[in-house]
């Protein structure tokens, strides 16, 4: 456990044991005063509950009830009962006032509960505490995997990020150089603004989306940069339309969220014969972004099977992560167009 851990389970099981031992002695206190019980059997008992309480709390829980072996944890806490109940008819048998070997006659011995009745409150008391230990023990332990699951989440969400940083990088480079190599000889200068543009994807890809959060502008130019360099990869029956709208040039955004939806839009939307259109808009407003494609549907037969709708899986599974009931996100098929519909609360 880390030290805000550690400090939250000390203050737990100290307010517990100062409610548990004093709030008895003021309900009782009356017109006496404060005082602490005089009787040895108190302090006994104290001890006992102390100890059956820990030795669930540390050993018998986590050995038992943790690993499905309720029947061991029931006879474990049977037998301890057991001896503590046994400790108690001694402890009463030598401390209780008139219940001493030779001891004096107590006045007030009949007006006393039997000492069957005595015993099963504090049986019965013992049971209660035991089941403080085990929703205690439980919910430490449910807050503890709980932190550790969502490390773990963190720990994949940061891997998926990777991932999709690995995909982008070896097939879209290729693919890119080569057509800057074919624009060389016939657009030197159509080459030279795609170097350009290559190198500032590079940079910003490389050593900008290492953060949980970038800048939404930056993005934004990843963004035009992709989107152009992916148009000069297409036929010229292709339309690609992208407009942005910024209110807020200091507002941050997870990285990367914008390119599965974008290559989506190329991988699918686009025809060697026929004229085909896509259409990116990206806004940001009053702290919320929204962003919506669209691009007619064509069967791709260079797609993967199955690749498209994983881009899309994934990215809403990142999209809970970072973003829980703060995004909308919603992707449609309306006649020959494909509609994406993504809002993010950046708040």
């Amino acid at each position: 456990m880390n030290r805000q851990q550690i400090i939250r389970s000390v203050a737990i099981h100290l307010v517990f044991w100062i409610f548990w031992f004093i709030a008895p002695i003021l309900f009782s206190s009356g017109e006496r005063g404060f005082r602490l019980p005089e009787h040895p059997g108190y302090y006994f008992r104290s001890i006992f509950t102390i100890g059956l309480f820990y030795l669930n709390y540390f050993w018998i829980i986590e050995r038992s009830l943790f690993q499905h072996k309720v029947v061991r944890f029931v006879l474990m806490n049977v037998v301890l009962l057991t001896l503590v109940t046994g400790f108690e008819l001694i402890q009463q048998a030598f401390f209780h006032p008139g219940g001493r070997p030779g001891g004096a006659a107590d006045l007030t011995q009949n007006m006393r509960p039997p000492i069957f009745l005595m015993l099963m409150g504090i049986f019965f008391s013992y049971i209660f505490i035991i089941s403080i230990a085990v929703a205690i023990r439980t919910t430490t332990r449910w807050i503890k995997l709980d932190d550790q699951r969502k490390t773990l989440e963190n720990e994949n969400l940061k891997s998926e990020l990777n991932n999709l940083k690995m995909q982008l990088n070896p097939h879209f480079f290729f693919n890119t150089l080569n057509n800057i190599y074919s624009l060389i000889q016939i657009a030197p200068e159509r080459a030279q603004e795609a170097v350009h543009r290559l190198a500032r994807l590079m940079r910003y890809h490389l050593y900008e989306t290492n953060s949980e959060k970038v800048s939404l502008k930056g993005e934004i130019e990843f963004v035009d940069n992709y989107i152009s360099l992916m148009k000069m990869r297409s036929t010229s029956l292709l339309d690609v339309k992208f407009n942005y709208s910024i209110e807020d040039n200091e507002a941050r955004i997870a990285p990367l969220l914008f390119v599965p939806l974008i290559e989506n839009a190329f991988k699918f939307g686009i025809s060697n014969d026929v004229s085909s259109e896509i259409l990116i808009e990206i806004s940001e407003l009053r702290n919320e972004v929204v962003m919506t494609v669209q691009n007619t549907i064509f069967d791709n037969p260079e797609a993967i099977p199955g690749h498209s709708g994983i881009g899309l899986e994934n990215l809403r599974k990142r999209l809970s992560l970072i973003y829980p009931n703060a995004h909308e996100f919603r992707a449609e098929s309306v006649g020959d167009k494909f509609m994406v519909l993504l809002r993010l609360k950046l708040g």
